[in-house]
């Protein structure tokens, strides 16, 4: 036992073991053991210090690369190797297995060691390992023969010694330990001094443990993050040896491989090989997409090296199981299980309270370690010190629009605490739940933690969750196995919820893609009618929101049809289905089969107090449909009636400013132009206090508000209000859309009125073509509109006789479509008739002028504006003689036009 002799060489027989590359040589009592890299000759009689075990603590310098893509700053912050800096220090890199840690470790050495410090390399992934090499330093610096033989026999303290030593070097060194992800473990067995700062040198530390109150308070925790889309597209083209015309597809792949320098290396390498199954960038991308596991388990394999890098096959898919292990070895329960669930999700933050521990314990069983709010936060934060997770706080922030009220509205919900899991973490863990036994417990946590927020719907906290929701449920969606069908029906009816949440804060592109998607998986799965109905109608509804009025129309179509066929729907939900056939009908251009609809559940509602909420939307629905159609009187009484409703029963914020907004359009339409300002002043105020500034149903109330400041000449004022509003409907709804068209329709007429004729005739030729390649001609009305501004800007140039043509073609159409008392038929009317004086003729002129002002008397009474109009014009053309008329100078009428009637009253 004077030299300890049995436990040495237990140990290096265990690792060479272990190791599955080692070898034992033994002749007598002389041994050679071969571990890896590690030689270790050992005599068992007496023994010599030439002869003593020797570990290998200099930097495997065949494993740095070439050049460091990326870290060009981390290194200039590490000393650029230049140990003096770093002296007294002790640094730890710590950050996600795979991220480059060792090579920047690596090349930190290298630079150190050209100029002129002494490098000692420790890989301290084992605290065996991590003692032995620390053993050999002291005997290295030991400053006699005697203090040598007394570290190898061990009996004195190596640890101590080894610090000893360095801490009375005359010349610079660094020292680093290489994948100490456990310190605790090293400590335990080694004592508190095996990790000290020392002002002769530098110490360097690499690990996944990122967690502070696992090292020393002297140290200095400096976490390596992914490389960025253009570093990781240099070192593929290095790795790869492709051309510069590759770099797009190596900025792309490297995006793909989320700046992973483990994934990227592997991809480099695999493309760089002649007998590689891709030879391109780009080819290994796609075939990423279509097989991410399988192919890189087959990439690895292409990319070994001969002699070399035998773990190739793992260093993707294994590394971070590798952390998970150490985890659970550490007694650390759940950190698999979590991680696993959180891979279901998209590669977004993830409010921690979404990890419900009652549901966990559901799905994962009563077996083993409980599962609590403490054990779930335990998992959490092993995961985040092993770099797996970052927890960070994170605002639920929808849309940055620079308004005052945006940023009020956001933080109304408050900043959350967010893990944020790594997407090629992510992506993973997908892979590897695919054939693992937990797979379905798995996917019931993931769908039922975010189904668990139905039951929070109404409170304050539920505001915040349910903005980070959006793509964890679209990724449940897209990936959820099909033969899961009763989480399908969890999912789809979380989905209801998520819907009110984005109808309320205006994000109608998010809603109809996650409604989409569910839709797409609909026939993958066995589901209920009653399910297949609400997957139906949600999408109908977004469908129509996003002005796809033809899809639109049929996911409606098959809603109502499963609402009659299907026993034990409720009739509450058979009943929207129609109310939102009503509205889709009106907004592709049918109104009398809208219209009939209407009254026929205005009819069938009359005098149900259970249905009152619906009644109130019917009367809505027909006041609007009745004020397109011209016939303004009733229009207004169903609006008023539907108002009424509001102050009998409890009608949200929302929906209220729905209701009132509809009056106030009528009575403008009906000329009382001060009043329809003030109420859709107050409806603008309600919608301020519960709306985000930038949702469709608040534009289109400033819309409105513009569109009278126009009409009473505030012209100015009122193109730069429409131009706003465009702005921010293009980003919000698309450029298309059928609000932003006809937003886009009023800047090109007020363009016309202020003779700014060739941009307004690019704007107006857009919005032509925008109707024509949605599939909008339909709504007449529109339609019309913008035609009528094109000829009246051919007028303006001169073209009276073309312009004369295109306008009475105008008036036949809406005469046949909208019915000759139609005010915008009469609108076409009155500039058909202002063409003729224009052309020469006062006595045609007058004649359909008189026309214009009896039907106007008859539809709009006498003291509306477009009627005082017409007398003033008539009058005109009586008094002025027939060269003295110019097109513009008068009888122009700013086309009254509104869009708020087509959205549905209430959710």
């Amino acid at each position: 036992m004077r030299f300890r002799e049995s436990d040495v060489v237990q140990h290096v027989r265990q690792s060479a073991r272990a190791s599955g590359s080692g070898r034992v040589n033994q002749a007598g009592r002389d041994q050679t053991i071969v571990e890896g890299d590690h030689v270790v000759n050992i005599h068992m009689g007496a023994q010599p210090l030439a002869d003593f075990a020797r570990v290998r603590v200099k930097p495997p310098v065949n494993l740095r690369p070439r050049r460091l893509h990326g870290r060009e700053g981390m290194l200039s912050e590490l000393g650029a190797g230049d140990p003096q800096p770093l002296q007294g220090e002790i640094t730890v890199i710590h950050g996600l297995g795979g991220i480059g840690k060792t090579a920047l470790a690596l090349t930190v050495a290298g630079a150190a060691h050209g100029k002129g410090a002494s490098v000692w390399w420790i890989r301290a992934s084992e605290v065996e390992g991590v003692h032995a090499a620390l053993r050999q330093i002291a005997v290295q610096l030991a400053g006699s023969d005697a203090d040598a033989r007394h570290v190898a026999a061990g009996t004195l303290n190596a640890v101590d010694m080894a610090w000893e030593a360095l801490h009375q070097a005359e010349e610079p060194w660094l020292l680093v330990f290489d994948g100490a992800d456990d310190p605790g473990a090293i400590e335990e067995a080694l004592g508190e001094g095996w990790l000290e700062a020392s002002a002769a040198g530098a110490v360097l530390v690499t690990t996944r443990q990122g967690s502070a109150d696992m090292w020393p308070e002297a140290c200095r925790m400096v976490k390596l993050g992914p490389l960025d889309p253009s570093s990781g597209a240099e070192l593929l083209l290095d790795l790869a040896g492709q051309p510069e015309s590759e770099r797009d597809a190596a900025h792309a792949l490297s995006e793909r491989l989320r700046g992973v320098p483990l994934a990227l290396r592997l991809a480099g390498r695999c493309v760089s090989q002649p007998l590689s199954p891709v030879r391109s960038l780009s080819a290994f991308h796609q075939a990423l997409d279509r097989d991410f596991a399988g192919f890189v388990d087959r990439a690895a394999h292409a990319s070994l090296r001969p002699g070399g890098d035998d773990q190739a096959r793992q260093l993707v898919m294994e590394t971070w199981e590798v952390s998970l292990d150490a985890l659970e070895q550490q007694g650390i329960a759940h950190v698999r299980s979590v991680l696993r669930v959180l891979g279901c999700w998209a590669a977004h933050p993830v409010p921690v309270g979404l990890l419900s521990p009652k549901v966990l314990q559901r799905t994962h069983g009563t077996g083993g370690a409980p599962w609590d709010a403490l054990a779930v936060e335990r998992a959490l934060r092993a995961l985040h010190a092993a770099g797996l997770i970052d927890i960070v706080d994170e605002s639920p922030v929808v849309r940055p629009v620079e308004d005052d009220a945006f940023y009020q509205w956001a933080e109304s919900a408050g900043a959350q605490e967010c893990i944020v899991v790594h997407p090629l973490v992510a992506e993973v863990n997908a892979a590897q739940l695919a054939n693992s036994p937990s797979r379905r417990p798995t996917w019931a946590a993931a769908v039922r933690c975010l189904g668990a927020l139905r039951g929070m719907w109404g409170t304050g906290a539920s505001v915040g969750y349910w903005q980070f929701v959006i793509p964890h449920l679209a990724s449940v969606a897209s990936r959820l196995p099909d033969t899961y069908d009763d989480l399908f029906e969890v999912a789809v009816e979380t989905q209801m919820y998520l819907s009110k949440y984005l109808r309320f804060s205006g994000q109608y592109e998010a809603g109809y893609r996650s409604a989409m998607l569910l839709h797409e998986r609909l026939d993958s799965f066995r589901v209920r009618d009653l399910i297949r109905f609400l997957v139906m109608y949600d999408c109908g509804e977004w469908s129509w929101h996003m002005s796809r009025l033809d899809e639109a129309g049929a996911l409606t179509s098959e809603a109502c049809r499963l609402a009659e066929s299907t026993p034990g729907i409720d009739e509450f939900l058979s009943l929207m289905s129609r109310e939102l056939a009503v509205a889709i009908h009106a907004e592709r251009g049918f109104l009398d089969v809208g219209e009939r609809m209407a009254r026929e559940l205005c009819d069938e509602l009359e005098g149900k107090p259970r249905f009152v909420q619906l009644s109130l939307q019917a009367h809505h629905h027909l006041a609007t449909i009745l004020r397109e159609s011209g016939r303004l009187a009733e229009a207004e009484t169903h609006s008023r009636k539907a108002v009424d409703f509001t102050d009998t029963v409890d009608v949200a914020p929302f929906s209220r400013a729905v209701i009132w907004h509809e009056l106030g359009v009528i009575l403008w339409h009906r000329g009382h132009l001060d009043q329809a300002r003030r109420l859709l002043t107050n409806v603008l105020a309600l919608q301020r206090k519960s709306l985000p500034p930038w949702h469709p149903s608040l534009l289109v109330t400033r819309y409105d508000l513009a569109s009278i400041h126009g009409i009473q000449g505030h012209k100015i004022r009122a193109y730069f209000e429409f131009m706003d509003i465009q702005l921010i409907e293009e980003d919000i709804l698309g450029k298309c859309h059928r609000n932003t068209l006809q937003t886009r329709h009023q800047v090109g007429q007020i363009l016309v009125e202020l003779k700014e004729l060739d941009q307004a005739e690019v704007v107006l030729r857009g919005v032509e073509e925008g109707y024509r390649s949605e599939g909008l001609l339909n709504r007449s009305a529109d339609v019309m509109s913008t035609r009528h501004e094109r000829v009246h800007i051919k007028a303006q140039r001169g073209r009276t006789a073309e312009a004369h043509r295109e306008w009475r073609h105008i008036l036949a159409e809406e005469q046949r479509d909208l019915g000759a008392e139609h005010p915008s038929t009469l609108r076409t009317h009155f500039n058909w008739a202002v063409c003729w004086a224009a052309m020469g003729l006062p006595g045609p002129a007058c004649r359909e002028m008189r026309k214009v002002l009896a039907a106007r008397r008859r539809v709009l009474g006498a003291d509306h504006y477009e009627t005082r109009e017409a007398v003033r014009t008539l009058a005109d053309l009586a008094r002025l003689p027939p060269q003295g008329w110019r097109f513009g100078g008068t009888g122009r009428v700013t086309e009254p036009y509104n869009r708020e009637g087509r959205r549905r009253s209430a959710d």
